[in-house]
């Protein structure tokens, strides 16, 4: 029988118990190439393995490219049009890079610098292309840890729909792993080649009974986007235990 206090003060936040932190950091450092990742609990906890390492964005920063263009509607009061959805939902759902770019001529360099003052990112950068924005692990979990005030109210629940309606080809990494576990899976992911191979990059809010978990995960040198993939859904599966017939 839970307490009454227990009851009242609600769900009792998700954390990564010690050894499933240990494990990802082990598995994260035997991968080739630079490995990072933050995660927060719904009590504010976080846990990082180099979480202040810059990466190049790749496809990730389309989550900021969305929130700033929507804060900038709401803030004008102007309803969506048919092509701000349409290009929205291209540049998210199938991480349409044409798209991205539409939104990014329209959102400029200075509002992505101004939302991340607004949620305390110290180390995001860009400059005349969003592809090549800098960013952290660290960083972007402020953004996924609190996406109810990262997008103003008139268009949160838009915002949430599109990070929950990836198309299943794109659903690697993260929403692998936690899916089954029965978590709620808001995501993004992103990958391009760099001189040192591949980045391979995927970040999620994870939301189950009442609990969240934020997971952000940052990595470089890879040999292949397969290779980056596995990477992301092992550092997730050691974290919510659900590698060898665990449970979360």
């Amino acid at each position: 029988m839970i307490p009454a206090a227990a009851a009242a003060a609600g769900p009792v936040p998700v954390r990564p118990a010690p050894a499933r932190l240990a494990a990802a950091r082990a598995y994260a450092l035997s991968r080739t190439g630079t490995v990072s990742f933050t995660v927060i609990s719904s009590d504010g906890s976080r846990h990082a393995l180099a979480g202040e390492r810059t990466y190049v964005t790749a496809s990730v920063v389309k989550a900021m490219l969305m929130t700033a263009y929507l804060n900038m509607h709401a803030i004008a009061k102007q309803p969506l049009t048919v092509q701000d959805r349409s290009e929205l939902h291209a540049m998210i759902t199938v991480s349409d890079n044409d798209a991205a770019t539409w939104v990014y001529n329209r959102v400029g360099d200075a509002r992505l610098e101004a939302l991340a003052r607004r949620l305390g990112m110290a180390h995001f950068t860009v400059s005349y292309s969003w592809g090549d924005a800098q960013l952290t692990t660290n960083d972007q979990a402020r953004l996924w840890s609190q996406l109810g005030r990262a997008v103003y109210p008139p268009y949160l629940g838009y915002a949430r729909s599109l990070l929950s309606s990836i198309v299943g080809w794109e659903s690697w990494g993260i929403p692998v792993v936690a899916r089954p576990l029965g978590w709620h899976v808001l995501f993004k992911g992103g990958w391009r080649p760099t001189e040192r191979g591949y980045v391979v990059h995927q970040m999620a809010l994870l939301e189950r009974a009442g609990q969240t978990l934020v997971v952000c995960i940052l990595s470089d040198g890879n040999p292949s986007y397969e290779y980056g993939h596995q990477t992301v859904e092992g550092i997730t599966a050691r974290l919510l235990g659900a590698g060898a017939g665990g449970k979360a």
